[in-house]
């Protein structure tokens, strides 16, 4: 068996990767991974007769120069193209226009397990405004941006209402008003408000006085409407279950 194994090998030395006819191409993955772990150097092309799983180790080790042309060569499979990108992703966000990939693309990448720091500037390079018309890729989108300090500079008050409107909870939907609320204006503010759920939506002119729950995210809320000359006062009740006090402005 040893000996046959070591043929095996040669064969792939020599064929670049095709298995021996013998062989029918059956060597079990973590041979292949030992294999590719023992090349001294990536190789510059991937051939086109790999199969995929062959493919993936290669990446996966970084056995593989990272290139449009190489990228180009997995463009019927998605999945690996967008693997490729994020095994080498710094080297990607380093030079973006070296490399090209579509919003697609990107998406899957921010389902990986790059790093935030990554996925941000992954969505520094997408088309946001086309967000409107993509409900999950905005509702994904928001998700990161609700959990990391970001100032990207392709967020806009279209934009924002946007994610607002996809973020799948309505503790996002605060979340993400209360961290960009000043990308928009005052009637981009009530637009949003409107299109909120109850009590929230009430929040307008009026003789109402809102109750809304209280929390952290709630009095970060009506701290800056308060602020911003949208909602006339509010205050936190002394109860022991507790509500925060919201009183409008009457026109």
């Amino acid at each position: 068996p040893r000996v046959a194994t070591l043929r095996w090998v040669a064969a792939l030395l020599r064929s670049g990767w095709q298995a021996s006819r013998g062989m029918g191409g059956n060597l079990q993955r973590f041979t292949h991974q030992d294999y590719v772990r023992a090349l001294p150097n990536p190789i510059k092309t991937l051939p086109e007769t790999l199969g995929q799983e062959k493919i993936l180790i290669l990446i996966d080790e970084r056995k593989v120069s990272f290139s449009q042309e190489n990228l180009d060569r997995l463009v019927d499979v998605p999945s690996l193209q967008a693997r490729f990108v994020a095994i080498n992703v710094d080297e990607y966000l380093d030079d973006p226009e070296n490399i090209v990939i579509d919003d697609d693309i990107r998406e899957e990448l921010l389902r990986s397990e790059i790093g935030n720091s990554a996925k941000l500037g992954i969505i520094e390079l997408m088309d946001l405004e086309a967000l409107s018309g993509l409900p999950e890729r905005s509702a994904l989108i928001g998700s990161i941006l609700e959990e990391t300090d970001s100032n990207l500079l392709n967020l806009d008050g279209g934009v924002v209402k946007t994610l607002i409107t996809h973020a799948m909870s309505i503790a996002s939907k605060i979340s993400l008003f209360n961290k960009y609320h000043s990308l928009l204006d005052t009637d981009e503010v009530r637009c949003v408000l409107d299109n909120l759920p109850k009590p929230f939506s009430e929040i307008k002119t009026g003789h109402k006085r809102l109750k809304l729950e209280n929390t952290d995210e709630n009095r970060e809320l009506v701290g800056w409407l308060d602020s911003r000359n949208i909602i006339s006062s509010w205050s936190e009740s002394g109860s022991s279950t507790g509500y925060i006090k919201v009183n409008l402005y009457r026109r």
